[in-house]
């Protein structure tokens, strides 16, 4: 059989190769064109992607600013501390001169230097992770016995915590932070904004062991600390009016008490509350202990109030400390209204002085009627009551009184003698103030400047003082309040060496549910010394229950508290006393 000989189709060998050809070049061009798209027209982008996923970021932490007294004593302040980290990687080259101990020495010997055990310290340096948590809180003492231990892969990474020096000293005042730093509570809450600055950060390239890439891109923006408060407080003072109100609350067994020492042109040197709250521990007080009452809670004020009244009755030209009054021992109002004293009496005669020096409530109802109802509501609000403080404080309460057309008719005699209306103890602490200051009432403050971290001081300018009453009716005033504490409802109230003016408070406390009362707020605001006042104390007790009144429950912490602020700001008595006016008169000699 023959061979066949097989014919080689070479046109159709060649379109092959052409195919193929053409296939390896679109291949070629894609490649060539994908090379030119990364290296020149992406290229910046892929760089940027990578060195994003090389750069770590360590937040750079503001210090928080301080909150100081006035004598500079810190009440709040920052405090670092470090958390202690490890590359696990690194700390099996621990040696301990030519000896390798490795992680079971580093634990050994850290556990020694943080006065802890090695058990507690092994688990954290075993492993591979490069970063890890060993411990948190070291104190910088702590951190240096470690660091000096020189074991590789051992850092500590710096943070602040927030400090409360003094405990419970002006803890209502100054607030709190919680653990994650985010103020909760007074000053710090208030002045977040100021006190906390402006964190900054810190970038650098690290390589895929985590290590630093020293030539590597870095960049870095510092961060800002915070403003400090310079507050007006007075440490000293603060301190001994805590204890003496803390006493005085659990002696009477009250459910609360405050005390403010102010200034008369404002300066609050003290504000006290019972119970009271340390920020190092604010979970051990009760919430409702951890704010100001004697900013927030409000209280009809009772007799105090009645030198309000005494103040616009003068400044009207309606009475003098001389006039005479008749005073039953029960009084009824044209519209029908009944009014008593605390006490049960005959017929008295009293001059205006004498009414306010016996607290007489039925002699403020006779003398008065003698104002309009606008008028009764005008003077109130030229004292504060009412109106804002002008401090700036969580949950600060500008009180509650009605407008005069809306007062019914036993209420357009009540706020005559401080009831159907309320104020907190710092506005009724003004109010006298204002008495003080001849008159003119100054804004309230607390915050006294702030201090930027390059050290700049900014002055806190308060409102504009505004006139309430003359000077010389002032000065009556002041004078017919000397009777008071002489031989009145205030003679606990006073203080050996120094005059005191001042005047009795108790009113009926009404029920938190609005149900009537149910008890009563005693209270006591003086001055001294009363020829030149220079200091304001005001004591306030909530629902005492051994003693209702405010003379015998609030007048000695008054008494003590005053004696030892004017010591402490070093106010020397009065040359002169102020001679207090008669109290009472006898008829034929009118």
């Amino acid at each position: 059989m023959s061979k066949r000989r097989t014919r080689i189709r070479v046109g159709r060998a060649n379109l092959r190769m052409k195919w193929a050809l053409a296939v390896v070049l679109v291949v070629m061009l894609v490649l060539a064109g994908r090379i030119v798209q990364i290296q020149g027209l992406d290229a910046p982008t892929l760089a940027a992607a990578a060195l994003k996923q090389r750069l770590s970021t360590q937040t750079l932490h503001a210090g928080r600013g301080d909150i100081l007294t006035s004598d500079g004593t810190a009440l709040a302040q920052n405090v670092t501390r470090y958390t202690l980290v490890v590359d696990q990687t690194q700390v099996g080259e621990y040696y301990k001169g030519d000896k390798k101990v490795g992680a079971e020495g580093a634990a050994a010997d850290i556990a020694k230097a943080l006065h802890t055990t090695k058990a507690a310290i092994l688990p954290s340096l075993q492993g591979d992770r490069r970063w890890n948590v060993i411990v948190k809180g070291l104190s910088t003492e702590a951190w240096r016995r470690v660091q000096d231990l020189g074991i590789p892969g051992i850092a500590a990474e710096p943070h602040y915590r927030r400090s409360y020096p003094d405990g419970a000293v002006a803890g209502n005042l100054v607030g709190f932070v919680g653990s994650d730093g985010t103020p909760l509570a007074g000053m710090e809450l208030e002045y977040n904004k100021l006190l906390s600055g402006k964190n900054g950060f810190k970038q650098y390239e690290r390589g895929r062991d985590g290590s630093v890439i020293p030539l590597g891109e870095q960049n870095t923006k510092q961060p800002v600390d915070g403003t400090s408060l310079n507050l007006t407080i007075n440490s000293d003072i603060q301190y001994f009016a805590q204890q003496q109100i803390a006493a005085q609350v659990k002696k009477m067994d009250a459910e609360w008490g405050t005390v403010v020492v102010m200034r008369p042109t404002g300066e609050i040197l003290a504000l006290a509350d019972s119970p009271g709250v340390d920020p190092n521990n604010p979970g051990a007080s009760p919430a409702n202990a951890r704010g100001s009452r004697a900013l927030s809670d409000v209280f009809e004020p009772g007799s105090v109030a009645k030198v309000i009244t005494a103040a616009g009755l003068l400044q009207e030209h309606k009475v003098t400390p001389y006039t005479h009054f008749t005073i039953p021992g029960l009084y009824t109002t044209p519209n029908g209204e009944k009014f008593k004293d605390a006490e049960q009496h005959g017929t008295e005669q009293l001059t205006f002085a004498g009414i306010l020096a016996k607290s007489s409530n039925i002699g403020v109802v006779k003398a008065g009627s003698r104002l309009t109802k606008k008028q009764r509501y005008d003077y109130l609000r030229k004292f504060g009551i009412g109106q804002s403080t002008g401090i700036q404080f969580p949950g600060t309460s500008s009180g509650i009184l009605h407008k005069a057309n809306q007062w019914d008719g036993r209420t357009q005699y009540a706020v005559l003698f401080g009831q159907g209306l309320a104020a907190t103890s710092v506005q009724t602490a003004s109010a006298f103030a204002t008495l003080a200051n001849d008159g003119v009432r100054a804004q309230p403050r607390l915050l006294q400047s702030t201090t930027a971290p390059d050290g700049t001081t900014t002055e806190n300018t308060p409102a504009p003082a505004t006139r309430a009453i003359s000077s010389s009716n002032a000065k009556k005033v002041i004078r017919m309040m000397a009777g008071v504490v002489q031989d009145g409802t205030g003679t606990a109230a006073q203080v050996p060496g120094y005059q005191v003016a001042g005047k009795t408070g108790t009113a009926q406390a009404p029920a938190e549910n609005g149900n009537g009362y149910d008890g009563y707020t005693a209270s006591f605001i003086g001055m001294a010394p009363a020829n030149n006042p220079q200091l304001v104390v005001a004591v306030t007790l909530q629902r005492p229950k051994n003693n209702i009144y405010g003379g015998p429950t609030a007048g000695p912490v008054f008494a003590k508290t005053m004696s030892f602020a004017l010591g402490q700001c070093k106010i020397p008595p009065a040359k002169t006393k102020v001679k207090p006016y008669p109290e009472t008169w006898e008829r034929g000699n009118d």
